[in-house]
């Protein structure tokens, strides 16, 4: 069973880990205040679960392990899902600025004709 207990925490970890990255991704974005009790509830179980995931009682997890590992993997799916899409529209700012700052450096014209050609280089394999 200690196979499956570790299977059970690597699964909460990474869940706790999704819904903080959720929590970040949304403070950035104005969606929480910083002192939100909603969010502070999160943060108490997250600290908590630190706390004692390493003394889940074996007839715990052999009595709902299974049902609760499944909605948990479930639940990870779907946060990967939001969190991919956040991911993917974090990195296409990313590469826009990355862009913005070559069109910067091109636009101050004291470049050399290697340094130009080596900008204009990286900026068409990120367009």
């Amino acid at each position: 069973m200690e196979q499956g207990k570790s299977a059970f925490i690597n699964k909460l970890d990474e869940l706790i880990s999704l819904f903080e990255k959720l929590k970040e991704k949304a403070k950035k974005e104005g969606i929480i205040i910083d002192n939100d009790p909603l969010y502070g509830n999160f943060d108490m179980l997250s600290k908590n679960y630190e706390l004692i995931k390493h003394n889940i009682p074996e007839d715990l997890l052999t009595e709902i392990g299974e049902p609760l590992q499944e909605m948990i993997t479930q639940m990870i799916a779907q946060l990967k899902s939001e969190m991919g899409d956040i991911e993917s529209s974090e990195n296409a700012s990313s590469v826009n600025n990355e862009i913005n700052n070559i069109d910067a450096l091109l636009k101050q014209g004291n470049l050399s004709e290697k340094e130009i050609n080596d900008l204009l280089d990286k900026r068409s394999k990120m367009a």
